[in-house]
């Protein structure tokens, strides 16, 4: 895998793993909302900065190759 592949995995694998982690799979409430809905939402919004440093390495490759 190229070094532009990885950042956008942590939001992939955050969600992925979201039903089985048991701090977010819980009853209870962050921010007044269901743990699992902060967490998702949370995880989707952090797929922009994710996918812009994508982008950026990628043009950084590109530039170097």
């Amino acid at each position: 895998m190229r070094r532009y592949h990885w950042p956008p995995l942590l939001p992939v694998v955050a969600l992925v793993l979201m039903p089985f982690l048991p701090f977010v799979n819980t009853t209870g409430l962050w921010l007044g909302l269901p743990r699992m809905i902060v967490w998702g939402a949370f995880w989707c919004l952090m797929f922009t900065p994710a996918l812009l440093l994508s982008e950026r390495l990628m043009r950084a490759e590109e530039d170097d190759g």
